[in-house]
C-alpha cells in the first residue's frame, strides 16, 4: 500500500488547534478542501450506534473545525498526499486484493489503520472491516477490479485528529501529540515525531509492514546526535555558556533542529542549557546528555513538514519555521555544506557543488545531475528488499539484505559493477585520500610552525591559501569519496603551496650537518652573526657540512 509522511509534535508547542461548539460550527457551514471535498468527516463524526460493544468503545472526536484558526496549515495539508489517501486504496484493493472481502483483506493487510484511521468513527461508527465495506465497492462481497471508493465526502483521509488529540477543554489545554489506533477506536499517546511517522512509516503499529523508513532511520546516525553534540562540548567549548555556543557553533541547528519545540517551547540556546548538563552556567569537560527522552535527534520533521510532507522542507531552529528548499541537495546542504551556517567545517555540499578551491577549479561531480539522494537515499524497487522497505533513510550507499546479500547505489548506474566491486572502488578512494591527506597536513603543519614569526606578506598569503584547500579537503565527509578527483587536487595544490615556501632543514649526521631546504631560493653563509651574507658557490640541496666549518662557526639562511 502507499502510504504518506506524518504529523509534526511542533502544535502541541506552537500553536494549539482549536476546539469548536456545535453552535459556531453550525453558524459557519461546511468548508471545502482544495479538491472541492467536505472538510474530514471526523472532525464531525455522528452519534455512534448502540449495541456493538467495539462501536461503544470509539472515541468520537467532538465537531471541530480546524480551519477557523489554523487555516494555513490546513490549506497546506489539503495540498498533501495526506489528504489524497482514498483512491491510492481503491487501487490496491482493486489490483492487489480482488476476490478478498473486506473482513479478510483487513487480517490480511489493514489499509485503514494507515490511509484513514479515523475512517472507523464515520457512519455512527464501524469496525476497519465495516469501513472498508462502506468506503470502498464491492461485487458480491468481495472487492474486484471495478472496485472504486464511495461516500468520499465522508472519507477522513489522514486528517487532523488521526495524529492530534483534541481535549474537550481545547483550546484551554493544547492537543497533544497521539496516534488514532483503528483497531481499538483508541488514542495511543505518542512522545516524538518520529515515534508518530513511525506508526505508519515504520513497524512500530504494523510489525509486518514493508514500508520501515522509521526503522532505517533509527539504524542511522540521524537517529544518534546527542552523544556526538554532548562530546563536542565538552572537548571544545568547556567554560562557555549555551549563548555563547549558540552564538558561535549552533549544535542545536543541525544535531536536532526540533529540540527547540521541547519543554514548552525554547531558544536554541535554551536548548544546548535543558538537553546538556552545565556547571555554574557553563559546559565543562564533564557536561553530559540530560533530558535524553525528549531530544529528538535529525528527526522526521526536520526535513519533512508535516503538514505538507511531499516539499523538501527544513526546519530553522532560530525562526522555528520551516523553510521551502527547492531541491534535495538544497536541503542536504543546510548541514552537510554552509547554506545555513556560513562557517561550517561540513562542506560535503560544497565539495560537490562548488565553487572550488584557491586557484583549484572544481570540475563538477559526475555526469546526469546525480545528488546527494541518488547515492544516499537509494531505492532498488524490489519488492521484499531491504533497500524498498528503508527506502534510503539509513543515508547509507550500501544495504544489506536479509539473505546475506547487499544492495548498493552505484550499481543502478554502473550497471556492469557489482557491490563488492563498487566497495573496492570507495575503499580505494578513501585509501588513496587518507593516505595522501597524512603527508599534506604534516608539511603545512611544519611550514606553519616554522613560519610562526614570518611577516613576509607574499609567504604568508601562500600558507594561507595551502591552509584554505587543505581546510575545504578535510571537510567533505566521505573521506575522500565525494568529488574524489577534485579532493586530490586541493590536497596536491596545498602541498605545491606549503612546500613552495623556503624553509631551512637541518639534521645531524654522525659528526657532519646536513642542510636541506624546500622550496625556491639561495642558500647563503656568513661566519658571525650580523656579518655579510654570501651565496654559498655550488651548493647543492642537501649540503654537507664538514665538522671543521662547524668548529669554527657558520650560519646559513635562505635568499629569495
Amino acid at each position: 500500500m502507499k502510504t504518506t509522511t506524518c504529523l509534526s509534535p511542533a502544535y502541541p508547542y506552537r500553536i494549539p488547534l482549536v476546539l469548536l461548539v456545535a453552535a459556531a460550527l453550525a453558524a459557519a457551514g461546511p468548508l471545502t478542501l482544495g479538491g472541492g471535498g467536505a472538510f474530514p468527516t471526523p472532525l464531525s463524526a455522528p452519534p455512534r450506534a448502540t449495541g456493538d460493544a467495539w462501536v461503544e468503545g470509539l472515541v468520537s472526536p467532538a465537531p471541530l473545525d480546524c480551519t477557523l484558526c489554523h487555516n494555513d496549515r490546513h490549506t497546506q495539508w489539503a495540498g498533501s498526499a495526506h489528504a489524497r489517501t482514498q483512491s491510492d486504496v481503491a487501487s490496491e484493493l482493486g489490483n492487489s486484493d480482488a476476490g478478498l472481502t473486506p473482513a479478510a483483506v483487513i487480517q490480511a493487510e489493514d489499509c485503514l489503520g494507515c490511509h484513514a484511521p479515523t475512517a472507523v468513527l464515520a457512519n455512527g461508527g464501524m469496525s476497519e472491516s465495516q469501513a472498508l465495506g462502506y468506503f470502498f465497492s464491492t461485487s458480491n462481497g468481495v472487492f474486484s477490479a471495478a472496485t472504486t471508493g464511495l461516500n468520499t465526502n465522508e472519507w477522513p483521509h489522514v486528517g487532523c485528529t488521526t495524529c492530534h488529540q483534541v481535549p474537550g477543554d481545547h483550546p484551554t489545554n493544547a492537543a497533544t501529540l497521539a496516534y488514532f489506533n483503528s483497531q481499538s477506536g483508541q488514542y495511543v499517546p505518542m512522545t516524538s515525531a518520529s515515534q508518530l511517522c513511525g506508526q505508519c512509516h515504520g513497524n512500530l503499529h504494523f510489525a509486518g509492514t514493508d514500508h520501515q523508513l522509521e526503522n532505517g532511520w533509527a539504524m542511522s546516525k540521524h537517529a544518534n546526535t546527542q552523544a556526538a553534540v554532548a562530546g563536542e562540548l565538552s572537548a571544545s567549548h568547556p567554560g562557555e555558556t549555551p549563548d555563547a555556543v549558540a552564538q558561535g557553533e549552533d549544535c542545536v541547528g543541525c544535531h536536532a533542529p526540533t529540540a527547540v519545540l521541547a519543554n514548552g517551547g525554547m531558544t536554541e540556546a535554551q536548548a544546548l542549557g535543558y538537553f546538556f548538563s552545565l556547571t555554574n552556567g557553563v559546559f565543562t569537560t564533564n557536561t553530559a546528555v540530560a533530558h535524553t527522552n525528549e531530544w529528538p535527534h535529525v528527526a522526521c520533521n526536520a526535513c519533512h513538514d508535516p503538514h505538507d510532507p511531499g516539499k523538501f522542507s527544513y526546519f530553522n531552529s532560530a525562526t522555528k519555521q520551516y523553510q521551502v528548499m527547492t531541491d534535495s541537495a538544497q536541503l542536504c546542504g543546510q548541514c552537510h555544506g554552509n547554506l545555513r551556517f556560513a562557517h561550517t567545517d561540513h562542506l560535503s555540499y560544497n565539495v560537490i557543488t562548488g565553487p572550488g578551491g584557491v586557484g583549484v577549479t572544481n570540475p563538477g561531480w559526475m555526469a546526469g545531475g546525480v545528488t546527494c539522494v541518488d547515492c544516499h537515499m537509494y531505492n532498488s524497487g524490489v519488492d521484499g528488499s531491504e533497500s524498498k522497505m528503508l527506502a534510503g533513510h539509513t543515508w547509507a550507499v550500501t544495504v544489506q539484505e536479509a539473505g546475506g546479500g547487499s544492495t548498493c547505489a552505484c550499481t543502478a548506474c554502473h550497471s556492469s559493477m557489482d557491490t563488492g566491486t563498487a566497495a573496492s572502488l570507495i575503499a580505494g578512494w578513501q585509501g588513496t585520500f587518507q593516505t595522501l591527506d597524512a603527508t599534506v597536513s604534516a608539511s603545512v603543519a611544519t611550514v606553519s610552525a616554522a613560519c610562526a614569526n614570518v611577516t613576509n606578506t607574499n609567504v604568508l598569503a601562500r600558507l594561507n591559501e595551502a591552509r584554505q584547500n587543505l581546510a575545504l579537503a578535510e571537510s567533505d565527509e566521505s573521506q575522500g569519496v565525494h568529488n574524489h578527483d577534485f579532493l586530490i587536487a586541493l590536497l596536491n595544490d596545498a602541498s605545491q603551496k606549503a612546500l613552495s615556501i623556503p624553509m631551512l632543514n637541518v639534521a645531524q649526521s654522525g659528526t657532519n650537518v646536513v642542510i636541506s631546504w624546500n622550496g625556491p631560493g639561495t642558500l647563503q653563509s656568513t661566519p658571525t652573526v650580523g656579518g655579510a651574507w654570501q651565496d654559498v658557490p655550488g651548493a647543492a640541496n642537501p649540503l654537507v657540512v664538514p665538522a671543521a666549518t662547524l668548529i669554527q662557526g657558520q650560519f646559513y639562511r635562505l635568499r629569495p
